[in-house]
């Protein structure tokens, strides 16, 4: 009798992940948590285009994209390092201020396969950069301007700094000048002559909060905050003159010029906006666009007729503004706006966050994950799990059920409509479906036919309900006011509290192996609690938290957990009663949540999918 093609698809699968599972990546030492790669970067933050190519800052590190064909531009590699705010090219390298890691030196002269040359840490966050000659100019955060010599950009030293008495966010370089955005201080001007040595020249208090600033001849615009445009005199650079304020279309956070075109991009909604500064002391608006959702301008970067709009939340817009009252738009490259759920099957995996869709990896190379199917946007994502052929997704309103019987095709099967409180945690063993739902507490959902899901029993609970796990004929759940709950669906139509227990913290994740459940329990870190006599679970074991514990995952004599802005912890649970932490890893962003396949540990961190093993 011949298999079904679902059947033949889950057999080859089961045989190139064990394939790939046992040649490919060995398990990582024990006290040890390694980076593999990573995938579905979001917020881009600065982009300079050379020729055919765009290099790309993201908060993850760089990204190199064919623009050959602006309509469709072609990502070519990608380079993680932890951090991405601004870069700025010359010749064969690429300069990357990398937040709190520092400046970064790329060797780019193979553009399919960029190297990290050298880093030069930074004790202010490296915010914005500029190349002149064999000197990097880094707008440093709280430690203002520094100079750096890169001569030899295996071996970058700094030579220069100026403290500045805000936070230095951007700048612009003229002649013998730094223009420095300084955050709330305004603006300053700094003489670079001898860069070794820069001495501030002048100040300007600008009304706003200076987040970006671009010099055209002797004026300087500076992109102010919520009071908007300001145009700066600097023909007398020890004394910059405001000569007038624009408004703006929100939050002024980027500017750029060119010629006679400038271009200011905002943010909460207010798009870019471009002038003409034929008039350099006078700019006329010529238009305000919006271009998606969103319209978070987080960078506007010019170059003659061309633009290019760095969407906070949506990625990269190219437009042609060889007509400033009606811009052209000329081509998109998507990011994700999230990632905050991540779930694995095979040799895939599935992710999902706000304005995202479902997206699919095939991590046959973990080094290399290929993204081969996204869906459509939807929003309010909440978490994510995959069973057989489907994938269940919860959002805000309902569970969303797709088809994923081909992972390069992922199809929406159906929407169920929660009929009370949100849904968040949702767990699939066999025809059923657990899930917990805020203060409307406990739902068991019958599958048999998964397109059209059916409430089989349900359990109120008080507080907010969030974390679920199912072991045998009991239901955990995470609530994040009264604790932990042992749940009895031995009766899926009746499920009925076998016990509970009041813990410490903001429970909001849940992992359960035999007669032990691990809890991550917020600002409280990990609780280990014995489960053995459901009717009254104990404590065992606790681990603090570096931030805030959401999720558990287990593996081993390992617990993996997502801890918010402190990243992925491993945590050798071999002695239940004493946790101890062996590795961390420190995402970009803030990890969400946490799964493991074969040796890998697949982290959302809100900007990303990290692989970690």
């Amino acid at each position: 009798m011949p298999l079904s093609k679902r059947i033949q698809r889950s057999l080859l699968a089961l045989v190139l992940v064990s394939a790939w599972t046992g040649s490919f990546l060995r398990a990582a030492p024990p006290g040890t948590m390694d980076y593999v790669g990573s995938a579905h970067w979001t917020r881009a933050q600065d982009i300079e285009i050379r020729g055919t190519l765009a290099y790309v800052a993201f908060i993850n590190g760089l990204g190199i994209l064919d623009v050959s064909d602006v309509k469709r531009p072609v990502k070519i590699s990608q380079l993680f390092l932890g951090g991405g705010y601004a870069v700025a090219v010359r010749q064969d390298l690429a300069f990357v201020a990398a937040g709190t890691k520092g400046l970064n030196i790329v060797d780019i002269s193979d553009p399919k396969s960029p190297v990290l040359k050298s880093v030069l840490p930074t004790t202010g966050e490296a915010r914005e950069v500029i190349v002149d000659g064999r000197y990097v100019f880094v707008a440093a955060g709280d430690q203002g301007l520094l100079v750096v010599d890169a001569e030899n950009p295996s071996s970058p030293k700094l030579i220069g700094q100026w403290d500045s008495p805000g936070e230095g966010l951007s700048l612009a370089k003229r002649d013998g000048f730094v223009y420095l955005a300084d955050g709330s201080a305004g603006l300053a001007v700094i003489d670079v002559v001898q860069p070794s040595g820069p001495k501030l020249l002048g100040t300007l208090d600008t009304d706003g909060t200076a987040e970006s600033v671009a010099v055209i001849d002797r004026y300087a615009y500076v992109a102010d905050g919520a009071s908007g445009l300001s145009v700066v005199d600097i023909g007398i650079p020890s004394v910059p003159k405001k000569v007038r304020v624009l408004e703006a279309s929100g939050y002024a956070h980027s500017v750029s010029a060119d010629g006679r075109t400038l271009c200011l991009g905002s943010l909460y909604d207010g798009g870019y906006q471009v002038f003409d500064i034929s008039a350099p002391d006078a700019p006329i608006l010529a238009s305000t666009n919006k271009y998606t959702m969103y319209n978070e301008g987080w960078r506007v970067v010019v170059s003659g007729t061309f633009a290019t709009v760095v969407d906070y939340f949506s990625g990269l817009f190219f437009v042609n503004i060889a007509e400033p009252k009606k811009p052209v738009p000329a081509g998109t490259f998507f990011t994700p706006s999230s990632i905050v759920a991540t779930a694995a099957q095979d040799r895939y995996s599935y992710s999902v966050g706000e304005l995202s869709g479902l997206q699919a990896l095939d991590l046959s190379d973990p080094a290399h994950p290929v993204s081969t199917a996204g869906t459509a946007i939807f929003r309010g994502v909440q978490s994510l799990t995959v069973a057989g052929g489907y994938a269940y997704v919860t959002d805000r309103w309902s569970v969303r059920i797709f088809d994923i019987a081909d992972p390069a095709k992922p199809r929406l099967a159906t929407v169920w409509n929660m009929p009370s409180g949100v849904p968040r945690a949702i767990v699939v063993r066999g025809p059923w479906a657990y899930l917990t739902a805020d203060n409307a507490g406990f739902f068991v959902l019958s599958l048999e036919n998964p397109r059209a899901p059916k409430i089989a029993g349900s359990l109120s609970l008080g507080g907010f309900t969030y974390g679920l796990a199912v072991s045998g004929d009991y239901a955990y759940l995470a609530n994040s006011d009264s604790g932990l709950h042992v749940v009895n669906i031995a009766d899926p139509a009746a499920p009925v509290e076998a016990g509970g227990l009041k813990l410490e913290g903001e429970p909001s994740g849940v992992a359960v192996r035999g007669t032990l459940a691990y809890i991550a329990s917020g600002p409280a870190g990990l609780i280990v609690v014995d489960v053995g006599r459901p009717s009254v679970p104990k404590t065992l074991g606790k681990l603090a938290a570096g931030d805030f514990a959401s999720a558990i995952a287990l593996a081993g004599d390992f617990a993996y957990m997502a801890d918010g802005n402190a990243g992925v912890k491993k945590i050798d649970i071999s002695d239940p009663a004493g946790p101890k932490l062996v590795a961390s890893f420190d995402t970009p962003g803030q990890a969400q949540s946490v799964t493991t396949s074969g040796p890998l540990v697949l982290v959302s961190d809100t900007h990303s999918v990290i692989i970690v093993k």
